[in-house]
């Protein structure tokens, strides 16, 4: 589960710092702290505990003039740190990589490219000292309807007959899920009752608020009795929420409302993997650009971290998978083929594709698209190259 990483900027530029701060503004996975250095100012890791997840070290045109001093300023144990300089002079490079810099950056900063290394290396860290943790997915429609639920459902009882891995699945539209009917199972007020009740749970007490599957899932959703605005739940309690479940399951798979707020923000924000459902009509496809972009420009969550999977695919549709590649470039893409006649079947009668059709072309579509999503490293956007005025499109999945 990704967290929001506590970074620490240092430099003696205030200039140079105010500038990486204001390009990093808004980006949610980043706390940021800044710290001026020199100029009789205590040591920052005096006044800093614990210490940060990294330490960026912003330098200017001047760096030969204190760069060493600054460095040999920094604890012995320390967390990893990355270097912002004004231009990627040879020289400078060197002194960072002799230093032990994880990553080099020049100004303006190349936003993205940042918050994805930053990212990268905290966990790298997290790992090495026995501190990695929980996977979690979260499921967004990128228009209603799209069928984000049946794909959080099935990929949820996937991972749990694959791997026997102890599993949340979690229905955070407090209005209108629809979880508890499609796994066959009454419909409990657990997850206001756990948002109400977080400041005193714990794993033990944490089990009475949700509900358990024939196939040894958990479910954490909310009962229809009573209207619950998002407004209502404040945004340290979904945060704790997350914290607990990141201790309590090794897998969470959380189906999200169609709607970006505090809440949704949150567990986006901490998303291992987020996949953006579509289906293919020209109001999907518009949908679905603006909401990679809120995710990727507002939220600040990098590309390698979304999945789109256009679902109930058709390759005659008037809308095909070229139209996705070109409107957004450099996102991976997955099909789910269309087979209405079974997925109304499993949804009414409540028995989940992955129970009922495991078998059928769409089951092991399914299945298949567990194992992406299982695998936390990025996957391969599609590729085109174009020749002769055609265009060739490369993977398995073409139209």
């Amino acid at each position: 589960m990704h967290q929001t990483l506590n970074i620490l900027l240092l430099g003696r530029s205030k200039q140079a710092v105010t500038s990486v701060t204001t390009a990093l503004a808004g980006k949610h996975v980043l706390s940021l702290t800044t710290h001026i250095m020199g100029n009789g100012n205590p040591s920052p890791f005096e006044t800093h505990k614990p210490l940060p997840d990294a330490l960026v070290l912003v330098i200017d045109e001047d760096w030969h003039k204190y760069f060493y001093g600054m460095v040999e300023s920094l604890p012995a144990v320390r967390p990893p740190f990355l270097v912002i300089g004004p231009t990627l002079e040879t020289e400078l490079l060197r002194a960072a990589m002799r230093a032990g810099a994880r990553e080099f950056f020049t100004l303006p900063l190349g936003v993205d490219d940042f918050v994805g290394a930053v990212t990268r290396i905290a966990e790298e860290e997290r790992a090495r000292s026995g501190l990695s943790t929980g996977h979690l997915v979260t499921f967004i429609n990128a228009k209603g309807g799209s069928g984000a639920s049946l794909l959080a459902a099935n990929t949820a009882l996937n991972m749990v007959a694959r791997k026997s891995r102890k599993t949340l699945l979690v229905d955070l539209d407090f209005q209108f899920g629809g979880l508890p009917t499609y796994l066959n199972m009454p419909a409990r007020n657990g997850l206001i009752k756990a948002l109400e009740l977080v400041d005193t749970l714990d794993e033990v007490s944490l089990q009475g608020h949700t509900q358990k599957h024939d196939s040894g899932l958990h479910l954490l959703a909310a009962a229809m009795d009573e209207v619950i605005l998002p407004e209502d739940v404040g945004h340290d309690r979904i945060e704790k929420l997350l914290l607990l479940l990141d201790e309590v399951y090794e897998e969470v798979i959380i189906d999200l409302p169609l709607r970006i707020d505090t809440l949704t923000a949150a567990a986006l924000a901490r998303s291992d993997r987020t996949v953006v459902v579509a289906q293919q009509s020209v109001a999907h496809l518009h949908n679905t650009k603006r909401l990679v972009f809120l995710l990727k420009e507002q939220l600040g969550i990098p590309l390698e971290r979304l999945l789109l999977v256009v679902n109930r695919f058709d390759k005659k549709a008037d809308i095909r998978l070229r139209d996705f590649v070109s409107v957004l470039p450099g996102l991976a893409i997955k099909t789910v083929p269309d087979d209405y006649r079974r997925v109304a079947e499993s949804i009414n009668l409540g028995v989940p594709l992955a129970q009922g059709a495991a078998r059928s072309a769409l089951g092991r579509r399914l299945s298949a698209l567990t194992e992406i999503i299982e695998n936390r490293a990025p996957v391969e956007p599609p590729s085109s190259t174009r020749f002769l005025g055609w265009l060739q499109w490369h993977g398995s999945e073409r139209g």
